[in-house]
């Protein structure tokens, strides 16, 4: 990950400061009551670790069953953005192997269960979408320091840097889209959404026109916008948004940037939304049942704001993906540790 500004729209775009340092510090303490103490130093305490490792899980919808599709067995395994195959038959993910490793796309076949390296692309990449055709990927990779995004053709095995540019008519010409983050592919195939850094560490959506080239930029006067989903239909986009406390709410909005809803409001930090193909849910991670903002859960919710019921509990779960038929959510679950004292 570079450093300067990319660097920090990547900790502005999470919001999740706090997660990064449990993860670091792998440390909180939980009375044994289960609620969360100061740590007096009396008897009865519990320490609850997050593992640093993390594995790709499928969640079955109508049962609540989940299945690992890695297996990190006690070795370091750090894996992100799980993104489905059209057919269903396979996930695209983001994994790291060793703390210094670079990130690699890495694909499993559902039937089989074998994970192969993405031939054609040894570079660091992470943030896979996989477009409705099934003939491309796109993914987030830095070179020299800087943040791109790469069209990647399966069946050539090549990809090639996008150079992004959006017209600023008050700037006087086109300013250069700083540090893309988190793209997502339009049903329509023709149209990706991405995330960017804009002027005094803001971020906004963009969304970008394959064919022609043309970027727009959704206006709003959040501090951070992140995380853009394409609804079915294409019509409307869900993201998460925040405020000048840095916490993130779950929110939809028309592809012109007009009415614009929020579906949570609140303290939490709900991000990283994801769409039913039927368009009538959609799931995201929140830290909304942990007092300190440490680990989260999945939920679902109506695209109207209804119906909010949590998923998963018991792990620190986050990054969920639809599969295209609705019935699974691919995830990235980290196991927690409670050590009693």
């Amino acid at each position: 990950m570079p450093l300067g500004r990319s660097k920090r729209l990547t900790l502005l775009a999470l919001g999740l400061a706090v997660v990064i340092a449990a993860l670091a510090i792998g440390m909180l303490v939980v009375d044994g009551a289960g609620e969360t103490g100061a740590g007096s130093g009396e008897t009865g305490e519990t320490f609850v670790t997050v593992s640093r490792s993390s594995n790709i899980a499928v969640l079955e919808l109508a049962t609540g069953r989940t299945r690992l599709l890695t297996h990190a067995d006690g070795r370091y395994l750090a894996v992100s953005s799980p993104t489905w195959s059209p057919s269903g038959r396979q996930i695209a993910f983001a994994r790291q192997t060793c703390a210094h490793c670079p990130f690699r796309i890495v694909v499993a076949s559902l039937g089989s269960g074998s994970i192969e390296p993405l031939r054609g692309w040894r570079n660091n990449a992470t943030e896979p979408t996989w477009s409705p055709g099934g003939n491309r990927l796109i993914f987030t990779t830095s070179e020299e320091g800087e943040r791109k995004l790469v069209l990647f053709r399966l069946p050539q095995g090549r990809g090639r840097a996008l150079a992004i540019h959006a017209d600023e008519a008050d700037a006087g010409g086109a300013e250069e889209v700083e540090a893309p983050n988190h793209p997502a592919f339009a049903p329509d195939g023709r149209t990706v959404a991405f995330e960017a850094e804009i002027t005094r560490e803001r971020t906004r959506i963009f969304l970008l026109d394959l064919v022609s080239g043309e970027v727009s930029k959704i206006e709003n006067e959040a501090v951070g916008n992140a995380y853009p989903a394409f609804s079915p239909t294409s019509k409307r986009l869900a993201f998460s948004q925040s405020d000048a406390r840095f916490a993130w709410d779950v929110c939809t909005v028309r592809r012109d940037g007009s009415d614009q809803v929020c579906l949570t409001r609140g303290s939490a930090n709900d991000v990283e939304p994801t769409w039913s193909a039927d368009g009538r849910s959609i799931i995201f991670s929140s830290d909304r049942a942990d007092p300190q903002r440490l680990t989260r859960s999945l939920y679902a919710i109506r695209p109207d704001g209804t119906g909010l019921r949590r998923l998963t509990k018991g792990f620190d779960d986050g990054a969920p993906a639809f599969s295209r038929d609705g019935t699974e959510v691919a995830f990235v679950r980290r196991q927690i540790h409670r050590i009693r004292r």
